[in-house]
């Protein structure tokens, strides 16, 4: 009787989210250390630069929640016929708390040397593959538009569904 009890109280606790006690997870993320660096694709013709840095101990709900991950966090800087179309590079000094960003990642759970990367790209979200190869290539394996619902207000012009991040490119760290 006393362990139906106590287990009637444990699922209340989490149905209602009473519960006094918090999570306290943490995902350490050892893979990421090697996709950490400043890669480079093409030239400022047509190319690409990522800079990425490993932080640790990140609350990516941002609230008192205190699932905490080591993740990847970066930057981007896009050249497309001479012209740099993004670049969010002058904000690389800056941490995940301040919010400056393209890049959210982490490694795959089943490969360690794949990474998983959120990247906002046209004013939307892209999801990135990346593959590590060596201390000095890494590869784009797989590009595409994050899913999910879009809202289009009035005067604002219709999202760009292109990407100008090829597939299958590969990065050398600088």
């Amino acid at each position: 009787m006393k362990n139906i009890i106590n287990l009637i109280s444990i699922i209340l606790c989490i149905s209602f989210n009473n519960c006094t006690a918090q999570n306290n997870y943490h995902r350490p993320d050892p893979y990421a250390d090697k996709f950490a660096g400043i890669w480079k694709w093409g030239d400022t013709n047509n190319g690409l630069v990522l800079i990425m840095k490993k932080e640790n101990n990140v609350n990516l709900l941002g609230d008192d929640d205190q699932d905490i991950f080591d993740i990847i966090i970066g930057f981007h800087k896009i050249y497309k016929n001479g012209v740099a179309t993004e670049d969010n590079t002058m904000y690389s000094n800056t941490s995940f708390n301040d919010k400056k960003r393209s890049i959210k990642a982490v490694t795959d759970n089943n490969n360690s040397d794949v990474l998983t990367a959120f990247m906002t790209h046209k004013n939307k979200g892209i999801i990135m593959k990346i593959q590590y190869i060596d201390s000095t290539h890494i590869k784009i394996i797989e590009v595409e538009n994050k899913e999910g619902v879009r809202f289009k207000l009035p005067g604002q012009s219709p999202t760009d569904w292109s990407i100008d991040i090829p597939n299958n490119i590969i990065l050398t760290k600088q």
